[in-house]
């Protein structure tokens, strides 16, 4: 524990320090939900959505978009570790290599559970109003939470992948938008194209927002269960993948 929150509070004096970088991160959802969300309503037909609301049906694509984005930024610092050989130093400490991980992970869960719930404040101040309530709001941070942990150990399964970091954003700069809009964040699955929706349906980000969705609009339905726990699944296999890669990346680094 004293090791993670030694490197977590490191990934927060970096973040300190660029200021206009914090406010903006937090700010950035808000901004989507206010301008993107709130004019695609006026041109979504509410027969297609299933809801005259549509800045409910679409915060869930915006917490989502925000995770996507975050997943990329959360490996970042990791990877120009790796490129200055700081990873070198930090390996050559007496700390447990997974708690570089789980620092990273324990941080970016902090940053994104901040976004998230501005978010919901600016989307409850706009008039819209959880079906769930309270308890709803928890399991939208929870379900936010464990994408966010699937998304950035996807990211920095990259990062540790590749050799460089021109490569690593050329990548996630090509990957990141079709994972958004193959899902149902800003649309439904009904009302997209058949191989679309069949697209869709395999990316875990469509689990993240059904459920979400279904807590804002219907609230605690039989479906959120079903698509947490498909979102769970895919968490394990990206953390495993992660921890694999990470470990054969630093053991590789040690052995040099």
């Amino acid at each position: 524990m004293q090791e993670i929150l030694a490197l977590s509070r490191r990934w927060l004096i970096i973040l300190l320090r660029e200021r206009l970088n914090l406010l903006f991160s937090v700010l950035q959802p808000a901004v989507w939900m206010v301008f993107f969300a709130g004019a695609l309503g006026g041109v979504m037909d509410a027969r297609a959505v299933g809801t005259t609301d549509y800045l409910a049906f679409a915060m869930p694509g915006v917490i989502a978009f925000t995770v996507v984005g975050n997943g990329v930024t959360a490996a970042m610092p990791l990877l120009f570790d790796k490129e200055t050989g700081y990873l070198d130093k930090l390996l050559s400490m007496p700390i447990r290599r997974s708690s570089l991980i789980i620092s990273r992970f324990v941080f970016q869960l902090g940053m994104n559970t901040a976004q998230v719930l501005v978010t919901i404040l600016v989307a409850v101040l706009l008039g819209v109003r959880p079906a769930s309530g309270v308890l709803g709001v928890v399991a939208i941070l929870v379900t936010a939470g464990v994408l966010t942990l699937a998304l950035t150990a996807a990211a920095m399964t990259l990062a540790y992948a590749v050799p460089s970091h021109g490569t690593f954003f050329a990548i996630a700069g090509f990957v990141t938008l079709p994972l958004l809009f193959m899902s149902n964040a800003f649309v439904p699955l009904s009302a997209m194209p058949g191989w679309m929706a069949v697209v869709a349906r395999v990316n875990p980000l469509t689990y993240a927002i059904e459920a979400m969705r279904a807590l804002t609009l219907e609230g605690f339905v039989v479906s959120v269960p079903g698509s947490l726990g498909v979102l769970v699944v895919v968490s394990g296999v990206l953390l495993g993948l992660g921890a694999w890669q990470f470990g054969r990346q630093t053991s590789d680094r040690v052995a040099g």
